[in-house]
């Protein structure tokens, strides 16, 4: 049988016997705008490319799309999608032809799938671009384009050694450091040490080995913040023999390499990880070190000078080429950091063209924990950041003289190209606050403000956090953080809400979110919570963002659907929305209608309505005040009905709380739900009495509980929930475990908010205090995959992700309280 070429042939649990592959795989994300044939798609999206690159030319016979795996969107299942529309490219000279293209209905494709005969064509190089997909339509995924095509031909096996290079030190002298810097020198590396920073260089080869930093300037520099390349992973064991994992093989490797890299399209790749086709110096003076080196293969030449300061890099980059190169990647200098010591962010201005990732001016490159360093570039300097999830791994990359195409490549003109870059440890400080301020608020604001608000460049949306998934729910609590900030260079919060909130509005997917493979309703018909939560953030950048009125008007219909979508759910006249889907029958086990996923919250669900009261708070007069009376007034009475069911339907007269949900049988569900109950009363949902005696018998709930300490969060729920009201995940674990009764900060704003509302200002305190102890002092969260984002009443690690843009919310309650 002819081999699938776009299945990697170490993929596989005979890895350890296998020879050295002589291909590579990559999949690539890209920006595009509408084709002739689209004139239904977004003016801007993301699509995605397949490609194959081999040692030596291979033979095409065919390719093929078919039903594949879909977006993620987690707990309504396995998505499944089809490509269809994909088009086929070879090199050719500098440019990119295409070979053929693929096309058809959804139901055909998914059916019966479709191909395209290539008749031996060969080449080294072959993308395969998809423009157009049967459940994500015009945002066609990662997973879709990884599974979803099939390259049948053949390819030689035989694989040969290429050059291996190193770079001859000259000289290493440290006998006339500045003030406050350290150095030591090893066979391999020199690394400096200041109050702030910990930085190592390695010597034969022009790469980092250590970056370390400390925003407090106490020297805790010594944990590494780079992805130190392992070969073999015994995490990962899966159906690996031995319960290792080949990372040095990975199909995603060359995400992992520090320094230069450069593929050019036919896929030749001289500079990159484990690829040192190169030859030059190196030489360290002082607190300077200078790689000199250059690549025939490449055409490429490149001096890189940094000077290690006590709290700053400096870099003088050139690169320079007798003649015009094309790349399928190119750096002057790529980091890969681990984002299971922290997930790490690069914040800046993106410039929504060719590969995702790109952002002009200056950036801010932010370690969560750790400190930020604020980078700045003159000269014809690009940068480029990207998660790698599979390998724990984000990246930065300086592009020097690189000019992107819309192809998703770029164009590296011959000449040369020079920019002096400044690295400083210093974090961009985005409110001006009150001296009333308490320490730990002050420290919390000061040094994770920029933690909580984890944009990434890649995907142009608000996620979990640096390296996870978007989920359009939060930006219910990023937006009212965004709301009381201001703006800085490259450091534009709210301008963020609406380019996550122009994602989704356009089609894109997202947890919770989007089309589904499922039927032939939105997921927001299953995730109620997570629609109002969105529609929330919505109205509030409608209202605050300046060009707020523009943006309604541009997406007017889009906008119109949505809220009409929201009044729908109303399903039997009550005023409270109701999700037809998920019913919250004890026993059924079906997953959640709220943000508590795995929860069988549903039908009537008392953290969606409280929400959705918000929204339709906050929607009314911005429609009115834009000449839209009629939906304004249903709206309004839309909001005075919900109002009128709210209390009747959800308290619970036995222990004086707003229960979780209200199921389709009728049973009232109550576990202790804080969050529900703080946002049931943050509003005027209730009056202010009933607020009061709601959030009394909360306190009251905590005090029988015997929490009256919230530097370990609040817990998800007070009471156990019974094994026939959970959907998945929770099963048979103790109280204090993830959503069974973990312990977080995950939207708390809004149970500041109430109290705060209700005149319990001295329970406030104690709780916003307490949450930011933790927040300020970095232990209530960790690197990716820690589970610090939720933990048990003794403070054992009960989460997953690690750190979550949710355990933030209380910054907003905070700059409500101490902002200028």
């Amino acid at each position: 049988m002819t081999p699938n070429l776009f299945t990697h042939p170490l993929a596989t649990p005979a890895w350890e016997l296998s020879p050295a592959a002589t291909m590579r795989l990559h999949t690539r994300s890209l920006w595009t705008t509408p084709a002739q044939d689209e004139a239904t798609a977004p003016a801007r999206r993301i699509i995605h490319s397949r490609a194959l690159f081999a040692d030596r030319p291979a033979r095409i016979e065919r390719v093929s799309i078919g039903a594949a795996a879909g977006y993620h969107k987690c707990a309504s299942g396995q998505e499944r999608d089809a490509v269809l529309d994909l088009g086929l490219f070879i090199p050719e000279g500098q440019e990119w032809r295409e070979i053929g293209r693929i096309s058809g209905l959804a139901g055909d494709i998914l059916a019966n799938g479709a191909s395209i005969e290539l008749d031996g064509v060969e080449t080294t190089a072959l993308v395969a671009q998809a423009r157009r997909a049967a459940t994500d339509e015009w945002w066609p995924g990662w997973n879709l384009v990884t599974t979803g095509i099939e390259v049948q031909g053949q390819i030689d096996t035989e694989w040969e050694a290429r050059p291996e290079g190193h770079l001859r030190v000259d000289a290493v002298t440290l006998d006339g450091l500045p003030s406050g810097i350290t150095a030591t020198a090893t066979q391999t590396e020199v690394r400096f040490r200041t109050s702030h920073l910990e930085l190592g260089f390695r010597l034969i080869s022009p790469a980092w080995s250590h970056l370390g930093l400390d925003a407090d300037g106490e020297g805790r520099t010594d944990r590494n913040l780079l992805q130190m390349p392992r070969s073999m992973d015994i995490v990962r064991s899966g159906v690996y023999p031995s319960g290792v994992y080949p990372v040095l093989r990975d199909q995603n490797a060359e995400y992992l390499a520090q320094g230069p890299r450069f593929t050019d399209i036919t896929g030749m790749i001289p500079l990159g990880f484990l690829h040192t086709e190169y030859r030059g110096s190196a030489s360290v003076v002082n607190n300077r070190v200078r790689y000199e080196f250059e690549s025939e293969t490449a055409d490429q030449r490149y001096i890189l000078e940094f000077t290690v300061h006590v709290d700053r890099i400096s870099l003088r980059a050139t690169r320079s080429s007798a003649q015009d190169r094309r790349a399928w990647t190119s750096s002057a200098w790529h980091v890969a950091t681990d984002n299971r010591v922290t997930p790490s962010e690069v914040l800046g201005a993106s410039t929504f063209t060719g590969e995702t990732g790109l952002l002009n001016g200056p950036i801010s490159w932010h370690f969560p924990r750790h400190g930020t360093l604020s980078v700045h570039a003159s000269g014809d300097a690009l940068w480029r950041s990207d998660s790698v999830r599979p390998l724990d791994t984000n990246t930065l990359e300086l592009k020097l003289g690189e000019r992107p195409t819309e192809f998703g490549d770029y164009l590296l003109p011959a000449g040369t190209y020079t920019a002096e870059v400044e690295m400083q440890v210093r974090t961009p400080q985005l409110a001006e606050l009150d001296e009333q301020a308490s320490p730990a608020v002050r420290r919390m604001l000061e040094r994770h403000t920029l933690t909580a608000l984890s944009f990434r460049p890649d995907t142009a949306t608000y996620s979990n956090n640096g390296a996870s998934m978007h989920c359009t729910t939060s930006l219910a609590d990023v937006s009212a953080i965004a709301v009381q900030l201001d703006a800085a260079p490259g450091l534009t919060p709210l301008q963020w809400v609406g380019d996550s909130l122009q994602r989704w509005l356009d089609g894109a997917p997202s947890y919770g979110s989007g089309a589904t493979s499922h039927g032939t309703h939105r997921l927001e018909d299953e995730y109620v919570h997570m629609a109002a939560n969105t529609l929330v953030a919505a109205a509030r950048f409608v209202h605050h963002a300046p060009e707020g009125h523009d943006w309604f008007r541009r997406n007017r219909a889009a906008l119109h659907r949505e809220l009409e979508g929201m009044l729908a759910r109303d399903v039997d006249g009550d005023g409270l929305v109701e999700s037809t889907l998920r019913l919250g029958n004890s026993g059924e086990h079906q997953w959640s209608t709220a943000w508590a996923d795995v929860i069988s919250f549903g039908w009537k669900d008392a953290w969606a309505n409280a929400v959705t009261y918000e929204l339709w708070q906050l929607w009314e007069p911005e429609l009115r005040a834009l000449g839209e009376p009629d939906l304004a007034a249903r709206i309004d009475t839309a909001r005075l009905r919900l109002r009128e069911a709210y209390l009747p339907t959800f308290h619970n007269p036995e222990t004086g709380l707003i229960a979780g949900w209200r199921s389709r049988d009728g049973a009232l569900h109550d576990h202790g739900y804080s969050v529900v109950n703080g946002a049931a009363c943050a509003t005027d949902l209730l009056s202010e009495d009933q607020a009061r005696s709601v959030m009394e018998s909360l306190v009251h709930a905590w005090d029988a509980t015997a929490l009256t300490d919230f530097r370990n969060g609040i817990p998800l729920n007070l009471w156990r929930i019974p094994e026939s009201d959970i959907g998945g995940v929770i099963f048979g674990l103790p109280l204090g475990s993830y959503q069974q009764g973990g312990y977080s900060h995950h939207g708390a704003r809004v149970i500041v908010d109430a109290l705060d509302r209700v005149g319990m200002t001295v329970h406030a305190d104690l709780v916003l205090e307490g949450l930011a102890t933790t927040i300020a002092d970095d232990t209530s969260f960790g690197g990716l995959g820690s589970g610090r984002d939720w933990r048990m009443a003794d403070g054992t690690p009960s989460g997953y992700e690690g750190q979550l843009i949710e355990g933030f919310s209380v910054l907003a309650s905070a700059l409500r309280r101490y902002r200028r």
